[in-house]
């Protein structure tokens, strides 16, 4: 599974932060660490899979499929085909538990900037540093360790140079009345 590279961020950084990772050891974390405020996007997948796994809710029907297919927030990705591939990682993670680590950042700043994207604008603003960890890469694999209610998950940490720190809590704020 190869990372996808954020918008508008510097490539240069970035492949450092990649060289990082491929000699970074695995360990593990208590997923609940990573389940930053900043992050309402990861609560949006808990509720898809909950909707659709507990409830037989059709894919179309979530605000995770407005959310997916919305291309504002710099990344946009075919939704149909985003919700199944995430619906057939749940059952692969049920079947194997995680075996790819989620990729995390350590922070030791007490408050961390953070951005979105609106309309390819980035509004940045400041985040308090409570678990020290950010999610930079498996956030669907985090959503569905919280659904699971999972203990430990495999990890990679690593100090990023090229990760902005994304605040969907923020663009959710801005974009969530217009879903559903």
């Amino acid at each position: 599974m190869k990372r996808e590279r954020q918008p508008q961020s510097n490539g240069f950084l970035w492949n450092i932060d990649n060289l990082q990772t491929l000699f970074t050891k695995n360990s593990s974390l208590n997923p609940k660490l990573l389940h930053t405020s900043n992050r309402k996007d990861i609560d949006l997948r808990i509720k898809f899979l909950d909707d659709v796994i507990n409830h037989k809710l059709e894919f179309d029907k979530t605000k995770y499929f407005q959310f997916i297919s919305e291309s504002d927030k710099g990344i946009s990705r075919e939704p149909g085909n985003a919700t199944k591939n995430f619906i057939n990682l749940f059952y692969e993670i049920e079947n194997n538990n995680i075996t790819v680590p989620l990729l995390i950042g350590k922070f030791t700043s007490k408050k961390i900037k953070s951005r979105y994207i609106i309309n390819e604008k980035k509004i940045w603003s400041e985040i308090e540093n409570i678990t020290g960890y950010q999610i930079l890469d498996g956030a669907h694999r985090l959503a569905i360790a919280l659904f699971k209610k999972m203990n430990q998950v495999p990890v990679k940490i690593i100090k990023p140079l090229g990760f902005e720190i994304p605040n969907y809590t923020e663009y959710l704020k801005y974009k969530e009345k217009e879903y559903l």
